[in-house]
């Protein structure tokens, strides 16, 4: 599904994904550091079906997939997608590694909450590899708990992570 309308936050916008951005979104979830909890595989397991998903990521319509770019620059600096089921938006987000520990996935996270809220929805979730501390940090900084235990793995490879939905609920 494509925004009606971008998100904007103090520093960034975010925008419906696009196939012209698959370059940059290959190279944040493939690189081995930056997509290291994600179940995204690495440069080297990108076979042509994950390829495949990820060209058709603009026409999906049961989710959102977003791209973030700095407003100054017009740079991209990550992606963020959010999949509506009821009255729940499951979410996820990357931040390129250029941009850590700069505050900008809190405010990524908090920007999707807003919309989600005003969108009419009640609560929002999203799949955390215990490992991510990072992750799950800023989640609970923006009142995120822990909702339930899960496991995921990475496509075309053997590495699972254990892991938990943390759940906010919006009223």
């Amino acid at each position: 599904m494509l925004l009606n309308e971008n998100i904007e936050t103090p520093r960034m916008i975010i925008r419906s994904w696009y196939r012209t951005d698959r370059e940059f979104t290959l190279s944040l979830w493939g690189d081995k550091e930056n997509g290291e909890y994600m179940s995204d595989p690495s440069f080297d397991n990108m076979d042509q079906a994950y390829l495949q998903c990820v060209d058709e990521m603009e026409d999906n319509p049961e989710g959102y997939y977003l791209m973030a770019v700095l407003k100054k620059e017009g740079t991209p600096l990550g992606t963020c997608c959010a999949f509506p089921e009821d009255e729940n938006y499951d979410i996820g987000y990357c931040i390129s590694k250029d941009h850590w520990r700069e505050g900008l996935g809190t405010e990524m996270v908090a920007a999707l909450i807003r919309w989600i809220k005003a969108k009419g929805g009640k609560s929002v979730t999203c799949e955390v590899a215990d490992m991510n501390l990072g992750s799950i940090s800023l989640l609970r900084k923006l009142g995120f708990s822990e909702d339930r235990k899960t496991s995921f793995k990475k496509w075309g490879e053997e590495t699972y992570f254990d892991a938990h939905y943390y759940k906010l609920t919006l009223e």
